[in-house]
């Protein structure tokens, strides 16, 4: 995924102790030409950590592990995480999007932020489901962003799409045999929590792998889980090699 960074000065350093627990979807009511300069403007007072362009290129604005300016004021906000007295700016991702509330989303738009959705996701071990990715205006109520055309759900099932699909995660193939510390759980064919469950082991077992990927989804900090003779993934973490190969 080929992400330019253009950045923003209207930004806050770190997160004041807080990580990202969700991703807001915006809709950029311009171009993504416009959007790159008015970010870029102090003036503005705003930003957002992405911007997808209709034919789906990706600008950066704004680093994931810094506070950007996209979410903070609250109107009726309808979102049931929201925590109470807490600027959401500081535990969100936002993502802008080409086009006005009107304007229907590309097939291309929609790939492109299914695709940064999930990486996010994967990255700061966000559940990749319609409470953790939303809408602006279920911050903000007085704002009907992130449009009328936009499906939210249809972006979800993609996103969740690609968090499950063997082509995203790379693949060591190294066999080998490895000791469970903790019960653990197989998830069926992908390295993530999201996976259905096909069984649970139980600790001091010794379970045979075939190799493993190092871009799973991140659980306390490991992003490695381990893949099993039928293709399917237990997370290095709870072995008693946590880091495959070393």
């Amino acid at each position: 995924m080929a992400i330019q960074w253009i950045g923003s000065p209207n930004k806050d350093k770190g997160r004041e102790g807080y990580r990202p627990e969700a991703i807001v979807i915006h809709i950029m009511e311009g171009t993504l030409k416009g959007t790159d300069a008015w970010f870029s403007n102090e003036e503005s007072g705003v930003s957002a950590h992405y911007g997808i362009g209709k034919t789906g290129e990706i600008h950066q604005y704004v680093g994931e592990s810094d506070r950007a300016w996209h979410a903070g004021r609250l109107v009726s906000p309808t979102w049931r995480l929201l925590k109470a007295e807490v600027n959401p700016n500081w535990y969100t991702i936002g993502i802008e999007h080409e086009g006005t509330e009107n304007t229907p989303w590309s097939d291309a738009l929609y790939r492109a932020s299914a695709g940064l959705i999930e990486t996010i996701c994967r990255r700061w071990a966000i559940p990749c489901d319609r409470d953790h990715i939303i809408g602006h205006r279920e911050i903000r109520a007085d704002k009907t962003c992130p449009g009328l055309e936009v499906d939210l759900d249809k972006l979800v099932d993609m996103a969740n799409d690609i968090h499950q699909s063997p082509a995203t995660f790379n693949f060591v193939r190294k066999p080998g045999i490895v000791q469970t510390r903790v019960d653990l759980n197989i998830r069926e064919k992908a390295p993530t929590s999201a996976a259905p469950l096909v069984r649970t082991v139980k600790g001091g077992r010794k379970l045979p792998y075939q190799g493993w990927t190092s871009n799973g989804l991140t659980v306390n900090g490991n992003a490695h889980w381990y893949k099993d003779a039928d293709g399917n993934y237990f997370w290095a973490g709870a072995t008693a090699q946590p880091i495959p190969g070393l």
